[in-house]
């Protein structure tokens, strides 16, 4: 019979969490419950650079280890094998008692099975590999959301999840930059504003608002309630952005492709509300306390919402699930898991109005609770 192992005499544990910003949002509690019960232990994370910065100041990490940041040519050939090897030797020289691989995955299993930690831990949903590289938690029966059943693995481990926390702290620095790049684009931040997001986290096409329905809704907040809304995004988003900004006169401010990933946070928390679909800046918003209106398709928001903030919500999965849900179409397979409608029906149903709404009543509930 395996038993856990006694975290109260370990020295260093390594949490393996690469991917997606959100993601590695979701993984904070764990390294927060892990600190507050064992401060005896040296944690230390695995990131990939793009979610790495949230980690920065994170009060329950030690250290964050970031993988080599290459282009997709990159990632076959002598430099990728090179930055592997370097990656490899630096975990094995902290020679780690423990690894906890909240990711599921070949990649991030083999991360921690090379770490050379004796001891390796998945959550419920390994893939891949991982099953066969790391011992599997099992979730709770009541854990449904993902935070939940991560911190499953901590509880397991023998840590106290009952108060769970998101360690994402931000500095003085960090706020006041927020204000200064806040008042370039016209928006006072000692008043009430919306922060929105008009893209979608994953680039597949599903999980986006169309932006003439996001146009609309932030015409309305601007003209009949009168809250300022600040666009945030990357780079990439900048043609969404310009979509939005030429439904307007004038148009919203925008912040998007420039700020990095912690001034963006600090935006965020200096927001009254984010507004966005499925993506990174929504958990953000969630793990400061900025209450998240969250736009949903495909994905299931009792597993994945901003977490704390399932009541702010709109979706309308109803109209899609046999298409979505099922993965198949004239008995074959859907091995993409990806919707099979030409134009997600999910999506196309949510009408502004419910938006809207969402967004006051957010407001609403915010204010009046003090």
């Amino acid at each position: 019979m395996h038993h856990p192992p006694d975290l109260s005499r370990a020295r260093r544990l390594l949490i393996v969490k690469l991917s997606a910003i959100g993601d590695v949002v979701h993984a904070l509690p764990v390294a927060a419950a892990l600190r507050r019960s064992f401060p005896n232990l040296r944690i230390d994370w695995v990131a990939e650079p793009l979610a790495a910065p949230l980690l920065q100041r994170c009060p329950a990490v030690d250290d964050v280890i970031v993988t080599a940041k290459m282009s997709r040519r990159e990632r076959i050939g002598p430099k990728a094998v090179a930055a592997s090897l370097a990656l490899i030797r630096e975990l094995r020289s902290r020679r780690y008692d423990v690894a906890v691989d909240l990711q599921g995955l070949t990649k991030s299993a083999l991360l921690a099975l090379l770490s050379g930690a004796p001891r390796r831990y998945g959550y419920d949903w390994t893939r891949e590999l991982a099953p066969f590289l790391e011992r599997r938690v099992p979730r709770a029966e009541s854990s449904v959301h993902v935070v939940d059943q991560l911190l499953d693995v901590a509880a397991y481990l023998g840590a106290d999840i009952s108060r769970p926390s998101f360690p994402l702290t931000l500095g003085d620095d960090e706020l006041d930059g927020a204000r200064a790049a806040l008042a370039g684009v016209g928006i006072d931040a000692s008043r009430r504003f919306v922060v929105c997001n008009p893209t979608e986290g994953g680039g597949t096409g599903q999980k986006g608002w169309a932006p003439d329905r996001m146009a609309d809704a932030i015409r309305r907040l601007q003209g009949e309630d009168g809250l300022p809304v600040v666009l945030v995004g990357s780079p990439a988003d900048q043609e969404v952005a310009d979509q939005l900004c030429a439904a307007h006169a004038p148009p919203p401010a925008s912040l998007v492709g420039r700020t990095s990933l912690r001034e963006l946070a600090a935006v965020i928390q200096l927001a009254a509300i984010h507004l966005s679909g499925d993506t990174g800046s929504s958990h953000i918003a969630a793990a400061l306390a900025v209450p998240a209106v969250t736009v949903f398709g495909r994905s299931n928001p009792d597993r994945v919402c901003p977490y704390g903030y399932r009541e702010y919500v709109v979706h309308h999965r109803e109209t899609c699930h046999d298409v979505c849900r099922r993965f198949h179409e004239a008995g074959a397979i859907n091995t993409t898991q990806k919707c099979l409608a030409a134009s997600p029906r999910c999506m196309s149903a949510i009408e502004t109005g419910e938006v809207v709404t969402m967004v006051r009543r957010a407001l609403t509930d915010r204010y009046s609770r003090g």
